[in-house]
């Protein structure tokens, strides 16, 4: 049984959060950092008698509100949901060597070198309950909890409340292949943007309406589209750059025209690149499959825009590439009630040291180089031999694909080679992250480094080469593969898989540095 001093306080406790939260509920404003919440959302609740043992691990409940954690941050998805109650802290009066949760397993599985976890939650409050394992013995409180809450076990283990709609994670490592690099893992499911750790937890997450390219351009500030709704960005759309530390959002937009989602590169001045799609009517497709003259298409524009807003300089692909002799696998999209032809679909740009630039048009089943000072396609790897500038063709040899299709995210390496993900959605054979070497004097590309999936991917994807010597594919939108992350390490081994259920494709898979991302700015601005 509890000992009567210790009821004591926890019934005090109680009592003030109870006075707390009426006050709150009672002001207009809110009262400042972990005041939000109900007395039923958060803090220590007897334990049931059949918990002989517990020690002092009740009595230390209490709101984290020397954290800097404040409760502003929206619960559950509903947005009608209240405040986020501050974090539960809780000192085990020891070194831990262990944590179990109830009636929700802890996951991962406690480790003394694992600092953060999570429980899958329902909406409203979930009762827990917390034993904590030191070399002195055991001690039990019972909880209650709200999504997106945190317990803080010892100012080391944090232990989430994952939202009810939050994607069921499946990690799957390979330990004889070795372990992944530390990182973060950046993705979007729905209506999050996450960041996971390589044991697959959410360190940390929020929330928009249809997230899509999550990244981390500069140090503690995490980039996406929160409102991805629409085909090109028709509809209110717009990039958010998140600070970490202070909560500072920065927007950045297209100008004159939608804010496509595909994609946002941060330029060594500080001005971004982005993609946007003006409508160009009057186009005549004669000779593209069934299309005919005076057809309507989105035309791909790049941007450069500064941080102020303002266009610095533009490149539009009507230009430059030949709507009919360079379009492969043209579609239709209806938007904003006026019907249009997709012949480009342009979803990656990157830069490389002079500043030119690579461009990945899916429909074309090609990628871009582009001299900057002129605008010129100097150089196409894929797709037709045509080029309307006049480009080297640069073609592919000895693959054992054949080539890429409906490719997505093109980047350059260091080495020259160029590493894409083939969605390889218009012929036989299956999605891939793969990279070419490119012999500009025959104008022949090779492959020297493949990774293959399981099936053909419908859209979406990433592929990304890393200097440690790591690669990390997305595997987009596959209805066959529920994957979100692989991971395979330089001797082409997977090390490590983490999907997703239901099967909520993340557009991209983007890992980044530890130090990119302080951990302690992202445990403290979950959902926020």
């Amino acid at each position: 049984m509890i000992p009567a001093i210790w009821r004591v306080l926890l019934a005090l406790l109680a009592l003030l959060s109870i006075v707390l939260g009426m006050a709150c509920s009672g002001a207009s404003d809110p009262a400042g950092p972990g005041t939000g919440g109900s007395a039923g959302d958060a803090g220590a609740r007897p334990a049931p008698p059949d918990d002989a043992g517990a020690s002092n691990l009740g009595d230390e409940a209490g709101s984290d509100a020397g954290t800097g954690d404040a409760a502003t941050a929206e619960g559950g998805s509903s947005p009608d949901a209240g405040p986020r109650p501050a974090n539960i802290v809780l000192d085990a009066g020891g070194a831990v060597t262990s944590i179990v949760v109830t009636p929700e397993p802890l996951t991962p599985a406690f480790s003394s070198t694992i600092d953060d976890y999570y429980v899958r939650c329902s909406p409203g409050t979930n009762a827990i309950t917390l034993t904590v394992g030191t070399a002195s013995g055991s001690s039990t409180v019972a909880l209650d909890v709200v999504e997106d809450q945190a317990v803080v076990v010892m100012d080391q283990y944090w232990i989430r409340c994952l939202p009810h709609d939050f994607p069921t994670i499946t990690v799957t490592p390979y330990p004889d292949a070795g372990a992944p690099t530390p990182g973060w893992y950046l993705l979007n499911s729905g209506v999050y943007a996450v960041a996971l750790d390589t044991n697959g937890t959410p360190v940390w997450y929020t929330r928009g309406t249809s997230v899509i390219d999550v990244d981390a351009l500069t140090p503690n500030t995490i980039s996406f589209m929160p409102d991805g709704t629409t085909p090109f960005g028709y509809g209110s759309t717009e990039f958010a750059i998140h600070g970490l530390a202070g909560g500072a959002v920065a927007v950045v937009t297209a100008v004159g025209s939608s804010t496509d989602d595909h994609e946002l590169r941060l330029l060594p001045n500080g001005d971004y690149l982005l993609l946007t799609y003006p409508f160009q009517s009057g186009v005549d497709l004669t000779g593209l499959q069934d299309f005919g003259a005076g057809e309507t298409i989105p035309d791909c524009e790049i941007q450069e825009v500064d941080p102020t807003g303002r266009l610095v300089w533009s490149w539009r692909a009507l230009d430059h590439i030949d709507p009919v002799l360079e379009s492969i696998e043209p579609d239709t999209n209806t938007i904003l009630g006026q019907s249009v032809v997709d012949v480009y679909h342009c979803n990656a740009i990157d830069v490389d040291s002079s500043g030119n630039l690579l461009l990945s048009a899916r429909h074309t089943n090609a990628v871009f180089y582009i001299d900057r000072t002129s605008g010129d396609v100097v150089w196409k790897l894929g797709g037709s031999a045509y080029s309307k500038d006049g480009a080297s063709y640069v073609r592919i040899v000895g693959d054992p694909e054949t080539s890429f299709s409906l490719q997505h995210d093109a980047r350059f390496l260091p080495n020259g080679d160029i590493s894409l993900f083939d969605d390889h959605g218009a012929g036989a054979g299956v999605a891939r992250g793969v990279e070419y070497a490119l012999d500009h004097d025959e104008d022949v590309a090779s492959v020297v480094w493949q990774f293959l999936g399981i099936a053909a991917s419908a859209a979406e994807g990433s592929c990304r080469r890393y200097a440690d010597g790591e690669t990390v594919i997305g595997w987009g939108y596959n209805t066959a593969d529920a994957r979100v992350v692989t991971e395979v390490n330089a001797a082409g081994d997977d090390v490590l898989d983490i999907a997703f259920t239901p099967n909520t494709a993340s557009y991209r898979a983007v890992k980044v540095p530890p130090s990119q991302l302080d951990v302690s700015l992202l445990r403290s601005s979950v959902a926020q």
